[in-house]
């Protein structure tokens, strides 16, 4: 038998909590609908996430420890380049479907 070292690097890039990674949403107040993370910024020990609800809307913000997101499994990716950011237009989709 023999140890594959290559499956282990898989394993840390896996764990890595990176910037535009995609978390669920678990345990508390789930406020207010969070569904899902989007982490945004990461520092040494910390992940800054935008959270969005169930239609996709940014609804919360959040900073976890990286650990604690490491818990959770990756649930999707985000190209952040991609993103743009618009002003939000009155009552835009509050009452639509």
């Amino acid at each position: 038998m023999r140890f594959a070292y290559d499956l282990l690097q898989k394993s840390k890039d896996q764990s890595d909590v990176l910037p535009g990674n995609i978390y669920p949403a678990k345990g508390g107040r789930k406020t207010p609908g969070t569904e899902w993370w989007l982490v945004v910024a990461v520092s040494a020990t910390g992940a800054h996430c935008i959270g969005f609800d169930e239609r996709g809307y940014p609804c919360s913000t959040a900073s976890y420890l990286k650990g604690a997101l490491r818990e959770r499994p990756v649930i999707g990716r985000c190209d952040l380049d991609t993103i743009q950011l618009t002003p939000k237009q009155e009552n835009k989709h509050e009452n639509s479907d």
